[in-house]
């Protein structure tokens, strides 16, 4: 008795774009993926970026990459990004 094996079925590529999170958006290697994700704005969506306490920076990254949200580690750098983000329809969260 033999048994014929059965294609193998691939999955269609997905055409959504991968949602990602950056930690330490602000540092060199998260600045060196945002880079790479900008290039790339298909495959990549950028649900969040994070970073220690450069809450000016943090700002301009969240708001280049289009981020849902962007959270703080130094919760005294909170109220500095809150500010810097409003009315950019980001949610500034800190912790």
């Amino acid at each position: 008795m033999s048994v014929a094996a059965s294609p193998a079925v691939q999955p269609e590529p997905s055409t959504a774009p991968r949602r990602v999170t950056i930690l330490g958006a602000t540092g060199s290697i998260g600045t060196s993926t945002l880079s790479v994700i900008a290039d790339r704005p298909e495959a990549f969506a950028v649900e969040a970026v994070t970073a220690f306490g450069n809450a000016e920076r943090l700002a301009r990254v969240a708001k280049e990459a289009r981020a849902r949200v962007a959270v703080i580690a130094d919760r005294s750098a909170y109220d500095a990004l809150a500010s810097a983000l409003a009315g950019s329809g980001i949610e500034a969260a800190a912790g």
